[in-house]
């Protein structure tokens, strides 16, 4: 499977798309596709973008491309949706191009960045914010590289020698702001859709041009630049790793006087082209419930080869496929149907699975009991890193604990070697670390628009290679999943979660874990200070979790009375369920956050600040943050009204779990 480059316009797509069909009929599936027409972006076949360095005169004296490979047909490297066009300016390097870093170069360092054009490297936030930050301090241009101090660092030999990224190594990857097809927002890009002008569409676009380079181009961008060394402070080092010849990075702006390199161009010529895209489904129908769903899904296409990301998530679709066969076989039938997804476009923004979840929202919104994601099963074997919404955590634990340990010779399963290395990473924490959900895979639209409950599993460690032409079957079964280790834990993890889903009585999702998670969320922050402060009511806030934190108890306490009661009828375990189905759709605000309309899930959300990571009660949190940094009075007024909508929301929550009718 990631023996060919497989993007979306690629030959060799269409054969993975058969080969998954096949394979989930294999299964004795029936399967069924959902096609759509959508824009994407691609690198134009004539006038291939390039950096240039330019002298005084304007004359070019040096030119960078990173062309890729035809015969292979491996694209020309290049961010999607950037911006296309030449911009000139003097280059600043910028760090990780971090919010905190430009805030340093222009409040620290008194330093002007209008018209400048950034370097900056890959690491520690999406791509995308890097773009978004540099528009928003006045940079007409970013140029985005693969620092060896992070992807071969010391002691870490380069390919074929280990598993550190060669210099020519450059990744890939989408910068759009944003779920699904941009020229369809809102809405499904079926095939009778209206879609939005390119003048149109381009608005939620990141609007700035950006270039992706790799460290060996980059280092000699880096050794010109003039200006002061960079802090290399422990906990906020600026210093890359450098060469031989050049160890010490400065922050510019400009190149060094006296040197004949005056500005620095970039040209990024992509073009928009519509294409039709496929996502595919494995269905075993459930026999008591057939109109309750739970899926797990994993995305087929990527950037060039992709063995880590994302042909381990698909194994584990082959392995979980695989098993459910050979029960079938013996007779067994789900309770509630489940469904196999392998989902089309999701590297240039989550596109085919943000598509079917706009295209069948009211279904899911009744139908739907959970999504299982598996999107990179493993690049490492040494940490289990989950995200989930808090009702998964007491199933998680226990799928865990009958799972294999990667690290087998050291732990029994794999809940000793997560809550071993989870406590390693932070002394304290009394249960192994469960991340919150943000926006980097397919989950993202099934939470943040539908309110389904989600789980992401994955292992994780150093990626050198990610979304490079390095990720390859040699990469992963030498130096990130020998043996597959890694990849078996996560799918023997994944397949446990969808088997109890699909077959227990009552949906062993936790309420009272999720009321709690809230609650201590809360209590642990400085949000009833912050509103005491300005003299604003949190006690509206502290009611509805209170009364959260009780129903969800309640409901947990119910649980086993209602198992136990024999006389209870299957009408009466459907309506408990239901009433766990609903406390997700319950954080479902339709308008959603402030300016962010896709995201209208008010508990969690990505942060503002890193689309990757997720954020509790983003809303409420990033308008005290904006009324802090303005120092305006009147913005408070933004943050009593995410206050009511929080609170309003967790009210309806803690309603949902309740058997009463119309409860307080």
């Amino acid at each position: 499977m990631s023996m060919h480059p497989r993007n979306t316009q690629s030959d060799w797509m269409g054969q993975k798309e058969e080969t998954v069909k096949e394979m989930f009929k294999s299964f004795g599936m029936e399967v069924v596709t959902k096609k759509y027409k959508v824009i994407q972006c691609f690198p134009k076949e004539v006038n291939p973008s390039l950096t240039e360095v330019l002298d005084a005169s304007g004359s070019v004296i040096e030119t960078y491309r990173e062309d890729g490979n035809k015969e292979e047909k491996i694209l020309p490297a290049f961010n999607a949706w950037s911006k296309s066009g030449t911009v000139e300016g003097e280059p600043v390097y910028a760090n990780y191009g971090r919010k905190q870093d430009f805030e340093y170069l222009t409040n620290d360092l008194k330093m002007d960045l209008t018209d400048k054009i950034a370097i900056v490297r890959y690491g520690k936030i999406y791509r995308g914010d890097k773009a978004k930050f540099a528009k928003q301090y006045g940079l007409k241009g970013v140029i985005i590289y693969m620092d060896a101090k992070d992807y071969a660092p010391d002691g870490v030999a380069r390919m074929p020698d280990g598993p550190g990224l060669p210099m020519t190594g450059i990744q890939r990857g989408t910068l759009k702001d944003g779920l699904g097809d941009p020229s369809t927002y809102l809405y499904p890009s079926t095939k009778y859709a209206y879609h939005d002008a390119a003048e149109d569409y381009e608005k939620r676009l990141p609007g700035i041009v950006v270039m992706p380079i790799n460290f060996q181009n980059a280092l000699p961008l880096l050794a010109s630049l003039k200006g002061d060394d960079v802090k290399d402070d422990a906990d906020d080092s600026w210093q890359g790793a450098g060469s031989q010849t050049f160890t010490r990075y400065k922050y510019g702006p400009g190149f060094k006087d006296g040197s004949n390199k005056d500005k620095l161009r970039i040209t990024v010529n992509l073009e928009y082209r519509m294409v039709e895209i496929e996502n595919i489904f494995g269905v075993m129908k459930g026999q008591q419930e057939p109109d309750r769903w739970v899926m797990v899904g994993n995305h087929r296409d990527t950037w060039v080869h992709g063995a880590v990301d994302a042909t381990t998530g698909l194994a584990t679709l082959n392995e979980i496929g695989h098993g459910l066969s050979e029960l079938q076989k013996q007779g067994w039938k789900p309770r509630r149907t489940i469904v196999l997804a392998s989902w089309g476009a999701e590297e240039q923004g989550i596109i085919g699975s943000t598509e079917f979840v706009e295209d069948y929202m009211t279904l899911l919104q009744e139908k739907m009991v959970a999504y299982i994601n598996v999107d990179v099963a493993a690049s490492d074997q040494k940490k289990f890193s989950p995200a989930a919404t808090p009702n998964f955590r007491p199933l998680l634990e226990r799928a865990a604990q009958q799972a294999s340990a990667p690290l087998n010779a050291k732990y029994d399963n794999l809940y000793k070697q997560w809550d071993a290395v989870s406590k390693e990473d932070d002394s304290t924490l009394t249960s192994p670390k469960i991340k919150e959900l943000g926006s980097g895979s397919d989950y993202a639209a099934f939470l943040n628009m539908a309110g389904v409950s989600c789980i992401d599993l994955t292992i994780v460690g150093p990626y050198y290679t990610y979304h490079t032409e390095y990720d390859n079957y040699n990469y992963l079964s030498k130096y990130a999943d020998p043996g597959m280790k890694g990849t078996k834990s996560v799918s023997e993890v994944a397949a446990r979660i969808l088997f109890e889903l699909s077959v227990e009585k009552l949906v062993p999702l936790n309420a009272a874990s999720y009321s709690n998670y809230v609650s201590e969320k809360i209590s642990s922050s400085n949000l009833e200070a912050d509103l005491t402060a300005k003299d604003i009511d949190f006690g509206i806030l502290k009611k509805s979790l209170a009364k959260f934190v009780e129903n969800g108890q309640k409901y947990e306490e119910s649980r086993s009375k209602i198992l136990d009661d024999k006389s209870r009828k299957q009408m009466d375990m459907r309506r408990f369920n239901d009433r766990m189905i609903q406390m997700e759709r319950s954080f479902i605000f339709p308008p959603g956050l402030p300016n962010r309309p896709q995201n209208r899930h008010i508990l969690i959300a990505p942060s503002v600040l890193d689309s990757y990571s997720g954020s509790a009660f983003p809303g409420l949190f990033d308008s005290i943050a904006m009324a802090k940094e303005s120092g305006k009075e009147e913005d408070w007024n933004e943050v009593k009204k995410q206050l009511t909508i929080a609170a309003w929301v967790t009210k309806a929550a803690a309603r949902a779990l309740s058997p009463d009718v119309f409860p307080s």
